[in-house]
């Protein structure tokens, strides 16, 4: 049977315009909200940080990680009306609309970026990845939290690639991504598996 044909950053972006409003009480942000408490309770933010996150939906993870330690701020979202409500809700922070795979951002700008359940809507990941490379300080560290589907993962990404209309490309196994950071010159320095959680902190390895 022949693949159907998406294009994964129009179908995200079109989908989260939609739910940008309400998206603190749809499901999608009721699960994206487990993956945000799980970033605060295991991720050590030094103050002052300079920290994007990709995928930022409302900026809400940002705010999180503010009153856990003070930083400085910004978000990157394919959604436009997202971004809005970022800019209103979290004025003390920068965003900006536009692509995980071209990144609006100047070089070696951030210690820190955060990319939370957003990485499988990501059509070519490597250019994510040499992006993340770019705008990160020497010292810098990529945190990855991502879906984990055990034992259903093949049948879960037929489903998405036959009826998702919200930019879903996939659903990587733990061996999958681990094969892709360290493909696209990314050490793994932390890993923890909970649940439907899949967490990484990562650091260039060249």
């Amino acid at each position: 049977m022949a693949q159907k044909t998406h294009d994964y950053e129009r179908e995200s972006e079109d989908f989260y315009d939609h739910i940008a409003s309400r998206f603190d009480h749809s499901f999608d942000g009721f699960l994206a909200s487990f993956f945000k408490r799980f970033i605060i309770k295991r991720l050590k933010v030094e103050k002052n940080s300079r920290i994007l996150d990709v995928g930022c939906a409302n900026g809400n993870l940002l705010a999180m990680l503010n009153r856990k330690e003070k930083i400085f701020g910004s978000g990157l979202d394919i959604s436009s009306e997202m971004i809005k409500i970022a800019q209103v809700k979290h004025p003390n922070f920068t965003f900006k609309q536009g692509s995980a795979q071209k990144i609006p951002f100047e070089d070696a700008n951030f210690d820190l970026i955060i990319c939370s359940a957003s990485f499988h809507h990501f059509p070519l990941p490597e250019l994510f990845l040499a992006e993340a490379k770019r705008l990160l300080a020497p010292e810098g560290k990529l945190v990855i939290a991502e879906i984990h589907i055990p034992f259903i993962t093949k049948a879960y990404n037929w489903r998405l690639n036959k009826f998702s209309t919200e930019g879903d490309v996939k659903v990587y196994q733990p061996k999958e991504l681990t094969r892709i950071f360290n493909h696209n010159g990314w050490k793994i320095t932390d890993k923890k598996i909970f649940l439907q959680i899949q967490y990484y902190e990562l650091e260039k390895s060249y």
